[in-house]
């Protein structure tokens, strides 16, 4: 985690936090350690005690940090329960990151859809100039076939206005935009085309949820897979996490 993304992050839609209200009992020494450290105004951060006795969690968008009781320590890193091996921190990330998906219209997204029936969703943060989004792309029917749902996202790395950004939003508005994405992946040139596009909304969303670079997988409980998975593996990890034994 890095500290300048505690700035950055604070401009995220307040949907993200909308009903959560921090706790009444928190030390002012950790709110005046805060408000020295984040230097904003701590209605629009969420407190509240961590797991661990003595130190508590600062919810800043979408990322977290703890702070001692008596404010004289701040911890950048993830908790984990040993006991259950179940990470903390990223089960804060992971509802965030559903929530702000969820948010969306299905219809602003690339979909790929099973023809059988969808068993499962992938969100896929994706860049049409990134090698590993093209490997995975090609991957897309392998993960249909085992129900599979595949929901691409816009995540030109390059930022908004690049040539990246330019091609991906040719695709968005494609009038076939599966068939667009699977030729520009390809390599193939794609007709320019401009129209109302959320391209530049969901690069930012991305960035105000970790999303840092591409391809970045969100599965339906929100956890976060940064980089290329082969899809035997992707199936087989979510087939796990479905299951009724699976303690994760």
């Amino acid at each position: 985690m890095r500290i300048y993304l505690l700035m950055i992050l604070l401009t995220i839609s307040s949907f993200a936090l909308a009903e959560e209200k921090t706790d009444s009992n928190i030390p002012t020494a950790v709110t005046e350690a805060l408000k020295k450290f984040a230097k904003v105004d701590i209605s629009k951060i969420k407190l509240s005690p961590a797991p661990i006795p003595g130190v508590y969690e600062a919810m800043i968008g979408s990322e977290v940090v703890y702070i001692s009781a008596d404010g004289n320590y701040l911890i950048m890193g993830e908790i984990r329960d040993l006991k259950t091996g179940k990470n903390i921190t990223d089960n804060k990330f992971s509802k965030l990151r559903l929530k702000a998906l969820k948010s969306l219209n299905v219809r602003d997204m690339v979909v790929f859809a099973p023809e059988n029936g969808t068993k499962n969703i992938v969100y896929i943060f994706t860049d049409v100039d990134c090698p590993y989004c093209s490997k995975i792309h090609n991957e897309v029917p392998a993960l249909n076939k085992a129900g599979i749902e595949v929901r691409y996202l816009a995540f030109p790395r390059a930022g908004v206005g690049s040539g990246t950004y330019n091609d991906m939003v040719s695709v968005w508005c494609a009038k076939d935009k599966q068939q667009a994405m699977t030729d520009v992946k390809a390599g193939k040139e794609i007709e320019k085309a401009e129209c109302n596009n959320p391209v530049a909304d969901q690069y930012n969303l991305g960035q105000s949820i970790g999303i840092s670079g591409t391809p970045a997988l969100i599965l339906s409980d929100g956890e976060l897979i940064p980089g290329y998975l082969p899809a035997q593996r992707l199936i087989n990890y979510i087939d796990q996490k479905n299951s009724p034994f699976s303690t994760k």
